[in-house]
């Protein structure tokens, strides 16, 4: 399969669990923010899923309205990275190896494929209870995505296509992603966020080597212990041990 092939082939639109509703986003426009902008101005609430029409990516956000501090409710932001491995783990190829990066960038055998972001509307206070949450996710498909290179130049980035991955498509990542992540949030509601701390564990790449965390202006560098029971990055600078919140990842008001 070609990628000319791969993209001209029109696609039915994702169908989604009676929880979410689908709202398509132009190919070329992101839809994060056209989520964050309707869960700002309260066109839009819990449920309602942005999803973008281009054929090259897979790409979605969805408005979450948590009753549970942000201290808590952050934790749909690796919440949904297991999700979209476990998606991808069902409807790819064996030998697709997807790992994490804190806190939120996701790779395919060891190259960047994408990453999720979490945004508050709202103050970033991570005791208060935001009124809604924004939680999007974007996936590269297509190797063009990456700029000019041919395939597997850039060892720092890859495209599902390039791993193995050619009979995917952004219909068929966006539907699987949202079952998953509706079955992870069932899950973290009733049990909390012990399975999926788990998961997150076992899937990251970084874990007793050094590594580079850029927080807005800020960059730590450490050693990655692991995560803390909330879901926050535990590192190792010289003798001392660092926590970085979760809460610091998650984009806002005052972010």
């Amino acid at each position: 399969m070609t990628l000319r092939q791969h993209a001209s082939v029109p696609l039915a639109d994702p169908q989604f669990p009676p929880a979410f509703t689908g709202h398509p986003v132009a190919a070329g426009h992101d839809p994060f923010g056209a989520a964050v902008q309707a869960a700002m101005t309260g066109t839009h609430g819990a449920g309602d899923l942005f999803w973008s029409c281009d054929t090259d990516r897979a790409a979605a956000a969805i408005v979450l309205e948590p009753d549970v501090a942000l201290s808590q409710a952050a934790q749909m932001l690796p919440l949904l990275m297991v999700a979209i491995a476990d998606a991808l783990g069902g409807i790819g190829p064996p030998n697709l190896a997807l790992t994490f990066r804190w806190p939120g960038t996701i790779l395919a055998n060891g190259a960047v494929i994408g990453g999720v972001r979490l945004h508050a509307c709202g103050a970033r206070d991570p005791a208060s209870i935001r009124e809604r949450l924004v939680a999007g996710f974007a996936l590269t498909i297509a190797a063009s995505r990456n700029g000019p290179a041919e395939p597997g130049h850039d060892l720092a980035a890859t495209a599902l296509m390039e791993e193995g991955c050619g009979e995917m498509d952004r219909t068929l990542i966006i539907e699987a992603v949202a079952r998953h992540f509706l079955s992870w949030i069932d899950d973290w509601t009733h049990d909390g966020f012990g399975s999926a701390h788990q998961s997150w564990t076992a899937r990251t790449d970084a874990r007793g080597e050094p590594v580079e965390i850029v927080l807005g202006d800020t960059i730590h560098r450490g050693t990655m212990i692991g995560l803390d029971e909330s879901g926050g990055a535990l590192l190792t600078i010289g003798e001392h041990t660092m926590l970085l919140p979760l809460t610091d990842a998650v984009t806002g008001a005052d972010a």
